[in-house]
């Protein structure tokens, strides 16, 4: 659910900072990224977090090229509006549920409980880093946790840690792989290297995944009432 919606705001930020380094004006990149991204959503099958991710990274964008501030809960309500244009019944669908409820609850909760714990105060860059992702990530399955237990009658503490690294590893896969693209028409005997790296991120993923299933308390099922 995280990974699949975040992917889309990073390849955004790859294509920028690519068109930005190769001295291309603000304009152009906007014209020249909308269609790239799009056809990267359409390829990666274009699921609802996907879309989602897409319209509002669209939006954000068209936002910064007329320099206006972007309203990100304009952006979900246009997102929404699109995808069920296109198929009413995704509003039933739980991976659309799913989606978007975990961005509106990151977006509202995640600055209260940044107010109410003041990480700010810590004086540790790195642990003030951890504490400020921990609330990200405990934000996101607070308000999804009604919708996990309904549908799946499970409740899962664990994700709240897991995410703190597989959101940092699947973005560093997704960097892998792009760079792996890049280096098969700049210099195609590096492609190997990258192509081992992200097998191995890939590996410390699953295997962290894999580890953090099995502690104590990490999951729970609930009885059928």
């Amino acid at each position: 659910m995280v990974v699949s919606g975040f992917n889309v705001p990073l390849v955004t930020f790859i294509i920028i900072l690519s068109l930005k380094l190769a001295r291309i004006p603000k304009a152009i990149r906007f014209y020249i990224a909308v269609p790239l991204i799009i056809i990267y959503c359409l390829m990666t099958g274009a699921s609802t977090p996907v879309v989602r991710a897409t319209i509002m990274a669209i939006v954000f964008m068209f936002a910064y090229l007329i320099k206006r501030e972007p309203d990100i809960y304009n952006s979900c309500a246009l997102a929404t509006i699109f995808i069920l244009l296109i198929n009413p019944r995704q509003l039933f669908d739980i991976g659309f549920q799913l989606s978007f409820v975990s961005v509106i609850s990151i977006v509202y909760l995640y600055p209260k409980l940044r107010s109410f714990l003041s990480p700010s105060v810590l004086k540790i860059k790195y642990i003030r880093f951890l504490v400020e992702g921990c609330l990200v990530s405990f934000s996101a399955w607070l308000g999804t946790m009604a919708f996990i237990v309904y549908y799946f009658r499970i409740v899962s503490p664990v994700t709240v840690l897991a995410n703190m690294f597989i959101v940092p590893l699947a973005s560093l896969i997704t960097l892998c792989g792009f760079s792996l693209i890049l280096m098969e028409f700049i210099c195609p005997c590096l492609v190997p290297s990258f192509a081992y790296s992200s097998e191995f991120i890939v590996a410390i993923l699953l295997n962290i995944n894999a580890f953090l299933i099995k502690l104590p308390g990490a999951y729970f099922y609930l009885s059928k009432a």
